[in-house]
This record gives structure tokens, C-alpha cells and sequence, in this order.
């Protein structure tokens, strides 16, 4: 007999015996069928790296010295992460470090923005635009681990 007629005949066995036995598993238990199923499709996949957003931010007053105006960049959470809620989160985290009195909307008005500048002032960073940094110090997004 060719190797390809053996091989045919040993999968057409394994199938069968498959077959049989998911039947008779079934009738013990009408839902072992798809649990099987399931349990063979959840397979973990690695998590893919976490996109990375920057901000630039003109430090001192935004004038130019010498022809030149200075920036800093720095990472802030990405523009999806900022929803309603997030803001409101942002908001209650503000009032309750003291620095925002103003209502909590979601709505990143003028008066949220101050209370980031004065929160991150008070931290060593001098910027209206909220920092991942800030952001993980106030709670609002994970700390990044790095394991090696």
C-alpha cells in the first residue's frame, strides 16, 4: 500500500473515532460539544506594544529668545483615551487634590486646563496639557511596567 493511501485511511480513522466520540460525549452532556469548541479556540496572543502619544510645549512664555522658541515634548495619554468620563475622572481627581472648584462637565474648558497647570506646577512641570505622567499620578491610567 502507497504512503499517501496510509495516510488517507489513518485520517479518515482519526475522524471517525473524533466523530464518535463527540457524539457520545454529547449525549452525556448536550453542552460538552461547545464547550470543547471554545476551549480550543481561546488561544492567548501577546499583547501588542501600547501605542505612545507626544505632546511639544513652548516653555517660559512661548517668545522667542534669540530667534529661537523652546519646546519640550512629553508623552500624554492618546486622544482616545480621552472621553467624557475620562474628563470627569479628571475633574473629581483635581477637586480632590484641591486645585479644581469648578462643576464636573467631561468638558475640557479653560478652567480644567488651569487646574492641570497648577497640579503639574506644583509638580515640577509648568503645562496646561495633562502629562501620562500626570495622568498615572493622579490615577487615571496604568502604570507602565517594563520586565526584562
Amino acid at each position: 500500500m502507497a504512503r499517501s493511501d496510509r495516510s488517507r485511511i489513518a485520517r479518515a480513522t482519526c475522524l471517525a473515532l473524533a466523530s464518535v466520540f463527540f457524539a457520545a460525549y454529547a449525549h452525556a452532556d448536550p453542552n460538552a460539544v461547545n464547550r470543547a469548541r471554545i476551549d480550543l479556540a481561546s488561544i492567548a496572543l501577546p499583547a501588542p506594544d501600547a501605542r505612545q502619544c507626544w505632546a511639544r510645549y513652548a516653555t517660559g512664555s512661548g517668545q522667542a529668545r534669540g530667534g529661537v522658541i523652546e519646546e519640550v515634548a512629553f508623552r500624554v495619554p492618546c486622544p482616545e483615551l480621552m472621553s467624557r468620563s475620562f474628563m470627569e475622572t479628571l475633574q473629581r481627581a483635581l477637586i480632590a487634590r484641591g486645585v479644581y472648584d469648578g462643576p464636573v462637565t467631561g468638558v475640557a474648558d479653560t478652567q480644567t486646563r488651569m487646574a492641570v497647570q497648577a497640579f503639574q506646577r506644583a509638580n515640577g512641570f509648568n503645562s496646561p496639557i495633562l502629562t501620562l505622567e500626570t495622568a498615572q499620578r493622579l490615577g487615571l491610567v496604568p502604570i507602565e511596567v517594563t520586565r526584562n
